[in-house]
């Protein structure tokens, strides 16, 4: 293997590296926030949709966090709307 061969792969296992890091940044980190910030009354929202890609970046430990924290979100967006529906 040549040396420009190895300074290619090594480009390459760094750049694939950086982007899981941003990725997971942005998935588990501001998105999963951005989500948190406020609750809509319309519990199908996209806001309150599994992410499966944000979930691959997770723990078993934050996942679970994660998926009780959606299910309080849905409820509380599914009683908001069936409140204001009603009113």
């Amino acid at each position: 293997m040549t040396l420009k061969q190895e300074i290619q792969i090594a480009y390459y296992e760094t750049k694939q590296c950086f982007i899981r890091i941003v990725r997971r940044m942005w998935l588990v980190g501001i998105k999963n926030r951005w989500n948190k910030l406020y609750i809509r009354k319309d519990e199908f929202h996209s806001s309150l949709d599994l992410d499966g890609e944000a979930m691959g970046y997770m723990n078993e430990k934050d996942r679970e966090k994660y998926i009780n924290d959606l299910v309080r979100r849905r409820k509380i967006a599914h009683e908001r709307g069936w409140i204001s529906h009603y009113a």
